[in-house]
């Protein structure tokens, strides 16, 4: 197919896509739950790390935080263990890290949480 004729496939591709439906959170009565209620509700933030990490590893990664010393190896497996416990919880089976290089571009490493050992299936089912 020549080069041409597959970017105009492409673009027919993408006008003839059906619309997505988005349905938005309810609550018992049907009526649209505000934005602001739900919003942020999956985010491993400071006081979910709090209770996550052993006393002396959330005190180190605050004094880390706050550019005071830099993240230990032991705190950042902590902090890696405890986000991980965190986002299966959730049912995540998959994540990606987001980063920035020193290109001046950006990257995005993809992964599983599934080892060859794993009881589950890549749906997340046992």
């Amino acid at each position: 197919m020549a080069l041409n004729a597959a970017r105009v496939e492409s673009l027919r591709d993408n006008i003839n896509r059906p619309t997505r439906k988005i349905s938005y959170p309810k609550n018992a009565d049907g009526t649209p739950v505000y934005t602001s209620e739900f919003f942020g509700e999956n985010v491993f933030h400071l006081q979910q790390i709090a209770k996550a990490l052993p006393k002396p590893a959330y005190a180190s990664f605050l004094k880390q935080m706050r550019g005071r010393q830099s993240l230990d190896r032991g705190t950042a497996d902590a902090i890696a263990h405890a986000v991980r416990i965190w986002a299966m919880d959730r049912g995540a089976t998959h994540f990606t890290h987001w980063f920035q290089p020193q290109t001046g571009t950006t990257a995005e490493k993809h992964d599983a949480f599934l080892s060859l050992k794993s009881t589950f299936t890549a749906a997340g089912e046992e």
